[in-house]
Formats: C-alpha cells, sequence, structure tokens
C-alpha cells in the first residue's frame, strides 16, 4: 500500500512539474534571443523544415509580402532570382507581359528592346 502511494506521489510529482516547467513553448523560445537563434540554425540546417517554413511564410499575404521584401531587398539573392528568371523563356515571357501593361513600362520596354535590336544579335 505504501509502495502505490509512494508511485502515485510521485507520478503526481511529475505530472506537476511538467506541466509548471513545459507552460508555453513559443513564448519561452520567443522570449529568449539566444534560444531563438539556435531554433534558426536549427530549421536553417534542415532542408525540409526550412521549406515548410518558406511554404508558410508564402502562404499568407503579410508574410509573403515581407518575404518578397526580403528577398528583393538582397543584393545577392536578387541577383540570383533575376538570373532564374532570364533562364526561363516562360518566366521571362510573363515578366514582359507584366511590364508592358503599365504604359510607361511599356515605353522603356519598348525602348529596351529596340536599342537591342540595334545592337545586332549578341554572341
Amino acid at each position: 500500500m505504501i509502495r502505490r502511494v509512494t508511485i502515485f506521489v510521485l507520478l503526481l510529482s511529475g505530472v506537476v512539474l511538467m506541466s509548471g516547467c513545459g507552460g508555453d513553448v513559443v513564448k519561452q523560445v520567443m522570449g529568449n534571443e539566444e534560444t531563438k537563434a539556435k531554433v534558426l540554425d536549427a530549421i536553417a540546417a534542415d532542408g525540409e523544415t526550412a521549406g515548410r517554413l518558406v511554404d508558410t511564410l508564402m502562404g499568407d499575404e503579410a508574410t509573403r509580402a515581407a518575404l518578397v521584401d526580403k528577398v528583393l531587398g538582397n543584393g545577392a539573392m536578387a541577383q540570383d532570382l533575376m538570373a532564374r528568371i532570364a533562364r526561363d523563356q516562360t518566366m521571362v515571357d510573363g515578366i514582359l507581359s507584366l511590364a508592358s501593361v503599365d504604359p510607361t513600362m511599356h515605353a522603356h520596354v519598348m525602348g529596351v528592346l529596340q536599342g537591342m535590336k540595334m545592337a545586332g544579335p549578341s554572341k
């Protein structure tokens, strides 16, 4: 009987300690810069988890806009993105189509294309 009571008290104590220590893990992580940095480093090191995070960020209009601003605000990343687009004919067609909708950009695109035409074929 004493053994059962002891086991019950130990289990109950464990549950109480776990619920008290556990709290809201997200609040604990977000409230500690060192822990937050470690979590971010771990996510960045795991391609699958990093991809899921990017998918989550792209899923909401506000975070998607912030993500686009970050990507385009980073010179190297913006260059990588433009190089990727430049290698894909469908994407180039899409960009030109989007740009030509705006009258000012349409004139700019036509000027660039005319300049390229006058320069002759690239080698």
